[in-house]
């Protein structure tokens, strides 16, 4: 037999709570995903017509979570970790329901208060379910314990898109997913409910580690479940270093939490269970390695885990945001969950490592907090971007809706040489030897430092070339979309009359493009150019419309006088 399938079998053997655990965990993460990721974003851009909120709304739930996590850690280690983990699905289960009820002027002000609710929920479980963990397991396993509960977590994110598109077009309505989420909810509540029994700690504070920098007298001082302001600053100057990697970190990954759904249907040509198929792949990979994977912390060092999982992460997202490909995103997207498969769980256990047992949930709370308030400021951001040309590079190749991926991957790499020199030089005496050593340590701060480097010559070079032809289409079809002819018609050929389309047809697209969107629920793809010559290129545009009717059309783009590629024709297909 296999030997991690043998040691499997026996950590489950022992730790029989983490599957009651890891159950309600997947299928609450699970709901969370299809209700924030794949129901909200297609509901408010398809069917209310409110893509402009979606950065307030999704923000209005990580604000909540961020906030309320602290006070909820705290609480958790006064009263218990069962009536919070209880507690989080079962509003979430009632919001999700209340969400499709809501019609007429007031639906995007009852949307942000019912998400505000549904973060309240979310902050009261994922502390207490990791603050649980290290309650009932000890700290040579913990790493391998942290990872089954992490892998539903990221494995919830990934199998959400394809549940949540599949019940959408199963049903033929963009509100089927939301009563999935309140179904899958209340299956958590009700597994926690009957078959969760934990006592309120099972660790010792005599069996935990001894805390570096923290003197008995200090711990005799503390207040355990007493939650304050000065208690919060306490914990950020315990783990500064976690602090700061957090908000790198999830600043990143936030600007794409609001706007992977839409980048892959909208800009890859895919549909919401083709785009959840696509995404399968990756929680297949988590949850087939979480363990093994985990057990890497443990074996060679939880320092040398993070620090590589991070690693890995930010060279997969520089191959997304560099290549327009469904292969390539589905490829690295397998990498970025596996490297956070490898690095999440290492970076909770150094946590919990460096913290008293009476302090736990109250320091993963505070963790937690800058990582929500990061990724708040990256899902406003990243959905302001998405929705705006204002921070557009089409010199560069770089549009909005892409623009986000290369920020994403600009903090990840940031995050990386952080965690190669903060966090590695505060942490790394946990390691097993040899642990990450100065010559690792150097070599993985001088690539990332040679990215980024190389990132901006590349900018500095490639600024003077003309726009990409494809580019060049999309921001032309971008700009009628939203009804500014006058803006699109600065990328079509003027000084020759006989290569600019017709007047009269530019007008009718602009009118037709205008319409689609708003009564046809259309997306459209604009996709990559075919070359007839160096001079000349062909440019597929599509767009699907509500009842899976497609509209083609093919635009000749041509160089003009001064070297800058302009359509210079439209061709209507079927």
């Amino acid at each position: 037999m296999v030997p991690w399938a043998t040691q499997l079998r026996q950590f489950v053997s022992r730790y029989k709570l983490l599957l009651v655990l890891g159950s309600a965990a997947l299928l609450a993460e699970l709901a969370y995903a299809i209700l924030n990721l794949s129901a909200l974003p297609m509901y408010l851009k398809f069917s209310l017509h409110q893509e402009a909120a979606l950065g307030v709304i999704i923000s209005t739930f990580l604000l909540t979570e961020a906030l309320s996590r602290p006070a909820f850690g705290a609480l958790g280690d006064r009263i218990g970790r069962k009536p919070l983990l209880v507690a989080g699905p079962a509003v979430t289960a009632i919001t999700s329901y209340v969400t499709v009820k809501l019609h007429g002027p007031f639906t995007i002000p009852g949307l942000v208060l019912l998400r505000a609710i549904d973060g309240l929920g979310s902050g009261a479980l994922w502390p207490t379910a990791f603050a649980t963990i290290g309650d009932v397991v000890d700290e040579k396993h913990r790493g391998a314990a942290l990872s089954v509960l992490n892998v539903t977590y990221m494995g919830g994110l990934a199998l959400g898109f394809l549940l949540g598109g599949a019940a959408n077009e199963i049903q033929g309505t963009l509100t089927a997913s939301f009563h999935l989420v309140s179904i899958l909810l209340g299956m958590a509540v009700v597994i926690l409910l009957l078959f969760f029994r934990v006592p309120k700690t099972c660790i010792h504070p005599s069996q935990e580690p001894q805390v570096v920098g923290v003197t008995p007298e200090l711990e005799a001082s503390q207040n355990p479940g007493e939650f304050r302001l000065s208690v919060l600053f306490r914990s950020f100057r315990e783990v500064p270093e976690m602090i700061v990697l957090a908000c790198v970190t999830f600043l990143g990954m936030g600007m794409l939490t609001p706007i992977v759904k839409l980048y892959g249907v909208e800009h890859l040509g895919l549909s919401e269970t083709g785009f959840g198929l696509l995404v399968a792949p990756i929680a297949a990979a988590m949850g087939i390695a979480a363990v093994p994977l985990g057990h890497l912390g443990d074996r060679y060092g939880k320092c040398l885990a993070l620090c590589w999982g991070l690693f890995a992460c930010a060279c997969a997202m520089w191959a997304v945001a560099l290549f327009r490909s469904v292969a390539i995103a589905v490829v690295c997207g397998i990498v970025i969950g596996l490297g956070f498969t490898i690095a999440f769980p290492a970076w909770n256990s150094l946590v919990m490592s460096a913290t008293s047992t009476d302090r736990r949930g109250e320091v993963l709370g505070a963790v937690g907090m800058a990582q929500g308030l990061s990724a708040i400021i990256g899902a406003s951001a990243g959905a302001f971007i998405y929705a705006s040309d204002a921070l557009s590079f089409p010199r560069l190749g770089v549009v909005n809706y892409n623009v986000p991926f290369w920020l994403s991957a600009v903090l990840l790499t940031c995050a990386t040489i952080v965690a190669f020199t903060w966090v590695r030089n505060r942490h790394v005496f946990r390691d097993p030897p040899p642990g990450i050593t100065s010559a690792q340590q150097k070599v993985a701060v001088a690539a990332c430092a040679a990215a980024l480097l190389s990132v901006g010559l590349w900018a500095a070079t490639s600024y003077s070339k003309p726009i990409p032809p494809d580019r060049v289409v999309w921001c032309w079809v971008q700009q009628l979309v939203r009804g500014r002819p006058e803006k699109a018609v600065r990328f079509v050929i003027i000084d020759a009359h006989r290569e600019r389309p017709a007047s009269a047809q530019f007008e009718q697209l602009a009118r037709t493009f205008r319409e689609w969107k708003k009564e046809r629920e259309a997306r459209y793809t604009v996709y990559s150019a075919r070359f007839l010559s160096e001079d000349r290129a062909v440019v597929k545009v599509a767009f699907f419309l509500s009842g899976r009717e497609t509209r083609l059309f093919e635009v000749e783009v041509r160089r003009s006088n001064s070297g800058e590629w302009k359509i210079a024709r439209v061709r209507c297909g079927r």
